[in-house]
This record gives C-alpha cells, sequence and structure tokens, in this order.
C-alpha cells in the first residue's frame, strides 16, 4: 500500500518547482566550477562547489517535494536509464562488440597519440568517445550483463552455462 502512494505524482506546481531547483543546483554548481577554475582564486575550491553545489540542490528539492515526491521525480527522470534485463541474441552480440572495442580502443589510446600533432585536444575527444562507447554498450547488453560483471567481485559467485 506504501508502494501506491509514492506512485502517485505530486502537484504539477510542486513538481515543476523541485525539478527547477534539482537541475539548477547543478547548473549553478557547474558554472560555479568553471568560474573558479577560470579565476585566479585557489583551485582546490573546485572539489568542494562540484560536491557540496548537487547537495544542496538536491536537499532543496526534497524539501520542496517532500520525500515521496522527489523518489516519483527521481523515477520519472532516472526511470529510462534503467537497462531490460533480458536482450535479444543480437543486441547481445552488438553490445558485446561496442564492449570490447571500448576496452582495446581504451588500452591503445596512447600509442596513436604519437603520431598526431595536436594530441592534446584530440586525446580529450577520443577518451570522451570511448567512455561514451563503453558506457552505451553497458545499456545495450542490458542488466544481466551488469549482473554478470557485479559477480566477477563475488568470490562465491558460480559461472552458469545454459550448454551444460
Amino acid at each position: 500500500m506504501a508502494v501506491e502512494a509514492s506512485t502517485a505524482p505530486p502537484p504539477k506546481g510542486r513538481l515543476l518547482l523541485g525539478a527547477g531547483v534539482f537541475v539548477l543546483g547543478w547548473v549553478v554548481t557547474l558554472a560555479t566550477a568553471s568560474l573558479v577554475s577560470a579565476s585566479s582564486l585557489p583551485s582546490s575550491l573546485v572539489p568542494a562547489v562540484v560536491f557540496v553545489g548537487p547537495k544542496l540542490g538536491v536537499l532543496a528539492a526534497i524539501a520542496i517535494l517532500g520525500k515521496p515526491g522527489f523518489a516519483y521525480l527521481q523515477r520519472l527522470v532516472f526511470g529510462y536509464l534503467k537497462p531490460p534485463a533480458e536482450v535479444s541474441p543480437a543486441r547481445h552480440r552488438i553490445g558485446i562488440v561496442m564492449f570490447v572495442t571500448a576496452i582495446l580502443l581504451g588500452l591503445l589510446e596512447r600509442y596513436p597519440m604519437i603520431f598526431v600533432r595536436d594530441s592534446a585536444q584530440f586525446s580529450i575527444r577520443y577518451s570522451l568517445s570511448v567512455d561514451l562507447l563503453l558506457l552505451v554498450s553497458i545499456f545495450v547488453l542490458g542488466g544481466d550483463f551488469w549482473d554478470k560483471v557485479r559477480a566477477l567481485f563475488f568470490r562465491e559467485a558460480k559461472a552458469h552455462f545454459p550448454w551444460r
């Protein structure tokens, strides 16, 4: 019964205001971090700003929406990011190719940079694209794949092969 009560959306005005405050917390944080890093202020302030700013936005959004309203907003926004548990064989193959390609490109990242003149800008773009490819591959592979990766960190976990 508590689950049904928490799935009800809060009033539209509170939902919009809470979402706006949440987004504003991130925008202000990023803007402040870039201003601090560009100014003559000590760069040791950047981590403090980056870690404290979003927390203040979250706390303000929770205060406006209440805990059930914030849970609804969180489920509404991040519910789309949850990968499906099972995927088709073709999607699995595509995801594995993407995953392995991202890992190999990440391992080989430094070697091509020797031959590129403006390697600093190219390196950042290359690194970001490889990281994005890895992230997208995890979503393509689905939730079962993430459970398999997570099982690597548990000594008691056993692999089960369907053909055995």
